[in-house]
């Protein structure tokens, strides 16, 4: 990819935004591999599964084909405000939307699993833990809220190398320079990460008993949080 205009997520076709995503988030392949193992832990027969910021609508589609013995049973809805980064066509029983997650009437019922993926952290605070809020309120009990984000380190030290490390990685995956910074410099204006301590006290205060981390790789992180 070699886009050097700025970063917006309207910029992107589907594919295009999945590949960018593989590409910048460390170890992104192998936390995606692990997304099943972990859902089916979750399924609950005539229930809802939802991807919040769901962007290409990949993750859903995946799960839609490995849990196809559950098939007529669940239903898999996807949410993105980007347009155009949604599927243009679905299988039955997959179905997205698009919508801005944060209004006040969208709405989630007959819920067992939720996904955000690196969506958390572009929603501004107050609206973010309206929306974890209204996201434990819809989830059955034991259902559970699958969330990555990208994340700030409690030491200056740490963050300097992470942040490096990411730009190598990046570096390496054929972005340029100049791609990474002008990245970087549109994301400081749109995008709002809190540190992992934070991230756990804002699912905690939502309600969710168990918050646990499933993934970690440089300064990104994933947990499961359990009704």
């Amino acid at each position: 990819m070699t886009k050097t205009t700025s970063f917006d997520f309207s910029n992107y076709s589907g594919e295009e935004f999945a590949d960018h995503i593989a590409k910048s988030i460390p170890n992104y392949n192998g936390m995606r591999e692990t997304l099943p193992m972990i859902a089916e832990n979750f399924l609950v027969k005539n229930s809802n599964i939802y991807d919040i910021g769901c962007s290409a609508g990949d993750l859903l589609l995946q799960l839609h084909h490995e849990f196809k013995d559950f098939n007529n049973d669940l239903s898999y809805i996807g949410y993105d405000i980007a347009e155009r980064l949604l599927p243009k066509t679905s299988p039955n029983g997959v179905n997205f939307f698009n919508r801005d997650v944060t209004e006040e009437s969208l709405t989630m019922f007959n819920t067992s699993l939720v996904f955000s993926l690196f969506t958390l952290q572009f929603i501004p605070l107050d609206k973010r833990t309206k929306l974890v809020k209204k996201i434990y309120s819809s989830l059955s009990k034991r259902g559970a809220f699958i969330v990555c984000e990208k994340v700030y380190s409690s030491y200056g030290i740490t963050e300097d190398i992470f942040t490096f490390a990411n730009y190598k990685m990046k570096a390496d995956n054929d972005f340029s320079a100049e791609e990474i910074l002008i990245k970087q410099d549109d994301l400081k204006h749109i995008m709002f990460p809190l540190s992992q301590a934070e991230n756990e006290k804002m699912f905690k205060d939502a309600g969710f008993k168990v918050v646990e981390v499933f993934f970690k790789s440089l300064n990104f992180m994933g947990w499961i949080l359990i009704k």
